[in-house]
This record gives structure tokens, C-alpha cells and sequence, in this order.
């Protein structure tokens, strides 16, 4: 289970992403700075499966992963870890060329994901899987938020978009500091539905808050459920030009 809104304003964007796991998976390794063919960006890794499930780069590109959880996922077969696609696509300079990255890959040995690429202008880029086909849509910013639930992805996906929403209407706009309340919060009730999520063998492990802005770019993480009071991880990186 995970969640994911972003927000885009002037010549950046607010980007927010819950990682729901269960308590059984290994502790994530902290964000850090990585580099592949002169290109930078800040990463958090996963230790059981490798690669990552979100990462911010230094044009400003955020790339993040949210599994599929189709019933043909359980299959017993040799499958390749969905994260190994995110960090494939960290050093990316834009959506466009994340899209063609995507649409060049052998996608049959990976689970059904949604891959969202958000870049500081424009409408996000989603790829979804489906084990059938690679398909692509475009979001606008300030849309229902994208989730993903093992337990009841229609479920999970109804009760946090109508959350979201009552918390927009009762505020009159969407910003950053909504963003931020949403993914803290226990609403309707501290459980399986609640954004900040609790359940007897999962919860959410981090919250990842990505800031990019005219001259910077940086990732906040916090390891472990943002109600725990966690330490937090502040990484940044010069923004760089588009050539």
C-alpha cells in the first residue's frame, strides 16, 4: 500500500509519497547521493529487493514506484524487482525521455507497478504494467491521489481519495501544507484506511517529501510511520538545466 500527491507551483512542485510495507520486510537504507554518468540524484534503496521506489534527481525529475498487486503477481515464477526499473530511471532528464527508457524495456519477468514521473512542469507521467502492457497517461497535479493497497486496492483507493477531497473542500485550496496533513493523517480512524496506515503485519515505513524549486532540489525523509516522531533525513542537490 502507498500514496502518492504532488503539487506544482512557479518553476517547481511539493511531492509526497507514504511507503506502506509489512513489518516483516528489512529496515530501508537512509537516502543518499548517487551519481551514474554525470548525473546526480537522491535516493533512498531496499535492501531485500534492491534498487528503490522513489528518487529525486538534480533536473528536478521525481521517479516513483507503486506495486500493482494483480492476482497473476502471486504466480510462482522468477520475477524481477520492480525497484531495479526506478533506479534505471533516476539519471533521466525528462518524462519524455523516462517514457521512451520505459517503453524500450522486456517488462515480462516484472509484477504489475505504476510508475509515476513528475518534473517541474506539466502533468505527471504514469506508466502502468499490467503483465499484458506498458500504457501511459498524463495527471495533472491537484488530482485524487494515486494509491496502491495489497489488502483492498479499490477499498484503500475510495477511502483516501474522499478524504482527500473533504480535507480540500474544509481548507477552500490544495497546498503543501495539506499535502503534508493528508499523508500524517489517521482519518477516518488509525487503520488499514488511513492514509498513515496501521495494520497487525504492515504499516507504513516512510514518508518521502520531495521539494524542487527554481535553484535546488530536496528530499525529506522520514524512516518509519510519521507518527512515530522519526528521524528525519534532509538531502539536497543544486538544480541543474535541461541541455
Amino acid at each position: 500500500m502507498c500514496t502518492l500527491t504532488w503539487l506544482h507551483h512557479g518553476q517547481g512542485y511539493e511531492l509526497l509519497f507514504n511507503r506502506d510495507e509489512k513489518r516483516t520486510r528489512a529496515p530501508a537504507r537512509p537516502p543518499q547521493v548517487r551519481e551514474r554518468a554525470g548525473r546526480s540524484w537522491i535516493a533512498p534503496s531496499d535492501p531485500d529487493g534492491g534498487g528503490t521506489w522513489i528518487g529525486v534527481n538534480e533536473f528536478g525529475l521525481c521517479v516513483a514506484l507503486l506495486n500493482g498487486y494483480l492476482p497473476r503477481d502471486a504466480e510462482e515464477r522468477e520475477w524481477v524487482t520492480r525497484g531495479e526499473l526506478v533506479d534505471g530511471l533516476l539519471d533521466a532528464r525528462t518524462q519524455e525521455e523516462a517514457r521512451v527508457r520505459l517503453s524500450k524495456r522486456h517488462l515480462e519477468r516484472y509484477r504489475s507497478f505504476s510508475i509515476v514521473a513528475v518534473g517541474p512542469l506539466g502533468p505527471a507521467l504514469v506508466a502502468s504494467w499490467d503483465l499484458n502492457a506498458l500504457t501511459f497517461d498524463a495527471r495533472h497535479a491537484g488530482h485524487p491521489p494515486i494509491c496502491s493497497s495489497s489488502l483492498d486496492p479499490t477499498g484503500a483507493t475510495v477511502a483516501r481519495r474522499e478524504l482527500f477531497a473533504r480535507m480540500a473542500a474544509q481548507r477552500g485550496s490544495i497546498d503543501a501544507e495539506l499535502l503534508e496533513r493528508f499523508h500524517r493523517s489517521h482519518e477516518p480512524e488509525r487503520g488499514p484506511w488511513s492514509p498513515c496506515m496501521h495494520r497487525d503485519n504492515a504499516q507504513t515505513q516512510s514518508l518521502t517529501h520531495v521539494r524542487v524549486a527554481a535553484d535546488k532540489v530536496e528530499l525529506h525523509y522520514t524512516h518509519g510511520a510519521p507518527c512515530e516522531g522519526a528521524l528525519q533525513v534532509a538531502l539536497e542537490l543544486p538544480r541543474a538545466a535541461v541541455r
